[in-house]
């Protein structure tokens, strides 16, 4: 009686072999990489390479023989680069700080802010937009000046109290005002003056 069984034999992959190349062309993710030897070699970039590779740059190319990928670029010529990632992702850590000693530019068709607590500090600050949308529970503001030109202005306010310490001047074409109730002023010192015209309309008139 034959007891033999025979032990199917499995293919382990070949081991990948680590090769300096330079990038001499590139169609997308694939490249084609000049070896030292003289070789040409198709490779394509490694999802852990996020620079992307560009011509002329010096690379390290991991080839097993049957596929070979970029891992890393090694050296580039110029000081500009690319970094992609997939689709969708995400940089998560404790502390993330991103610094840029001349510029940063974040550039996106919708671009979202969400925390518990943010701050932002310009020197100057420039901000244009067709509509902005702002609702606030509270707003704190302190300026030495505020300018504004404003094609019309509309507001809806519940209750107001202001608070001028020196002079508040009003220059417009004409001013009328509305009021339900009571309408008083006081004043130490009061002048009107009118070029024309002045009426007083009521039932009673008190003066003195």
């Amino acid at each position: 009686m034959n007891n033999i069984i025979a032990i199917k034999r499995h293919d382990l992959p070949r081991e990948a072999t680590l090769l300096y190349a330079r990038v001499t062309e590139n169609d997308g993710d694939a490249y084609r990489v000049h070896l030292d030897n003289g070789d040409l070699l198709s490779a394509r970039r490694a999802g852990g390479c996020l620079l992307v590779p560009e011509t002329g740059d010096e690379v390290l190319v991991a080839d097993n023989g049957e596929q070979a990928f970029i891992l890393s670029v090694l050296t580039r010529e110029g000081d500009r680069g690319r970094i992609t990632f997939p689709c969708t992702s995400t940089i998560e850590g404790e502390e993330i700080n991103f610094k840029a000693g001349r510029a940063m530019t974040m550039e996106a068709p919708r671009i979202s802010f969400t925390g518990i607590l943010g701050e932002v500090r310009f020197k100057g600050l420039s901000l244009l937009s067709q509509w902005c949308d702002a609702r606030i529970k509270k707003i704190t503001t302190t300026s030495e000046s505020w300018d504004r030109v404003v094609g019309r202005l509309t507001e809806r306010i519940r209750d107001s109290y202001r608070r001028i310490e020196n002079t508040e001047q009003t220059t417009a074409g004409r001013i009328r005002t509305i009021v339900k109730g009571r309408f008083s002023v006081t004043a130490k010192n009061a002048a009107l003056t009118a070029e024309e015209e002045v009426n007083l309309d009521g039932k009673k008139i008190h003066i003195g």
